[in-house]
């Protein structure tokens, strides 16, 4: 009798620990468009391709399999993926088509995202980005619209499926901290009327423009903080302002190579908070309280530099992004019970080569380099020849790479390594969190 009694008394108390137990968070950084191409850039530049990014020292890892339905034939596979598809596919476990934010491609309905899940089980949550607050990949954690653009009430994208707008869905989500880009949302007419500003305020936000008043605001604070009209301004540009662009040609329509220049700081940028203030702000308003939190941070423009060929924008953003995972482990080191999760939604289309040349030794002409190039000079003073051959006018697409998948801290550590789909990656946030 006594030794039942003993069982007894060991489960229940075991019972008991397990419901006190402390809440786990997560911290899952998106490196938007960061395949091995973009961090083997910003390896190049920056290190001379050797050690130096964080990421790189990072041991749990694997290797990300992306796809996304096609938009016509959602029974059919594309083989790249785009933010609001992979956004999607990270945030709810289903594959769907371009343009689509946390919806079935093949009837509109609604898919939980784990956002979503967590909140309904007391998780505080936050949503950081360097692009307008309510671009995909934010927006693929905490609204659902079949057209990715329907960002606020008035836009000719909330019309094609009669979306409610997204800066609305997110504000009703109640999301604890949102940072990035999005000024021109604010005097926006918000579903119910009156300013998407004042619907902020109304929902207990304080609004935040300035980067000076997010470094001056208390931890625990509701925040809405956006501080640039549409995303962020990269870190850096390209010498001289410019990108890649085609190469100059003489008479013979023989390429001539330009002299490798340095990257440089963006002036447009000055007065932005970095990334990783805004991150820090964020995980210490969560963490208070000691609730558990789900925290998604997205580096917007490793992806969108490359769209424009500009690989110092790349260079500048990825550079701002390692920082960030980095100062995000050293958090998870001192909390405890917290993942990090370093991914992307898909990869671009950066290209490190050499000067082409020709077997014969004739010249190079123009036809044999038809995309954009650029000579870099790197920061150990060797030329870097970056080129983007996706599309000859400046908006490069999208490539099916493999991406990266970076973890820290999680007891389930094995399910991210190896070659693994991108749709395993919300079940096992979901099992770190929730077993």
């Amino acid at each position: 009798m006594k030794r039942s009694l003993l069982i007894a008394t060991a489960i229940f108390t075991a019972s008991i620990t397990a419901t006190l137990a402390a809440p786990k968070n997560i911290i899952l950084l998106i490196g938007d468009g960061m395949g091995e191409a973009e961090i083997a850039v910003t390896r190049a530049y920056a290190f001379d391709g050797d050690a130096g990014l964080y990421v790189d020292e990072m041991k749990d890892r694997g290797s990300v399999i992306v796809k996304q339905l096609m938009v016509d034939d959602p029974t059919k596979i594309e083989f790249t993926g785009e933010s609001a598809s992979g956004g999607t596919t990270l945030s709810t476990g289903n594959r769907t088509s371009a343009g689509r934010v946390a919806v079935s491609a093949f009837d509109g309905n609604h898919y939980k995202t784990i956002l979503e899940e967590v909140q309904e089980r007391g998780y505080k949550t936050g949503l950081v980005t360097t692009s307008i607050i309510t671009d995909a990949t934010p927006a693929s954690f905490a609204a659902h619209a079949q057209n990715r653009y329907c960002f606020v009430k008035g836009a000719k994208a909330c019309s094609q499926f009669a979306d409610t707008p997204i800066v609305d869905q997110m504000l009703d989500h109640n999301v604890d901290v949102m940072l990035g880009g999005g000024k021109n949302l604010l005097p926006g007419t918000a579903v119910q009327g009156g300013s998407v500003e004042q619907k902020a305020k109304g929902l207990g936000y304080t609004v935040v423009t300035e980067r000076e008043d997010l470094i001056k605001l208390a931890v625990g604070t509701k925040t809405f903080g956006v501080f640039s009209n549409g995303h962020l301004p990269t870190e850096w540009v390209g010498p001289g302002g410019k990108g890649a662009d085609f190469l100059e040609v003489n008479g013979n329509r023989e390429v001539i190579f330009p002299k490798p220049a340095a990257c440089e700081i963006n002036p447009a940028h000055a007065g932005i908070p970095k990334l990783e203030e805004m991150s820090k702000y964020a995980i210490d308003n969560l963490r208070v309280g000691g609730h558990g939190f789900f925290l998604v941070i997205e580096g917007a423009s490793i992806d969108k530099a490359a769209h424009v060929s500009n690989p110092c924008g790349t260079i500048g953003e990825m550079l701002a992004f390692d920082r960030t995972v980095k100062m995000a482990v050293d958090y998870a080191k001192e909390l405890g019970d917290t993942a990090v999760i370093v991914t992307a939604d898909h990869g671009q289309s950066t290209q490190v080569i050499y000067k082409p040349e020709t077997y014969d030794g004739s010249p190079i002409r123009r036809d044999l380099i038809p995309g954009f190039y650029q000579s870099l000079l790197t920061r150990g003073g060797h030329e870097l020849g970056v080129y983007y051959g996706t599309n000859n006018i400046n908006d490069q697409s999208h490539t099916g790479v493999n991406v990266p998948v970076l973890t820290y801290g999680m007891d389930n550590a094995e399910d991210l390594t190896g070659v693994i789909q991108q749709t395993e990656i919300y079940p096992a946030m979901k099992k770190f969190l929730f077993n």
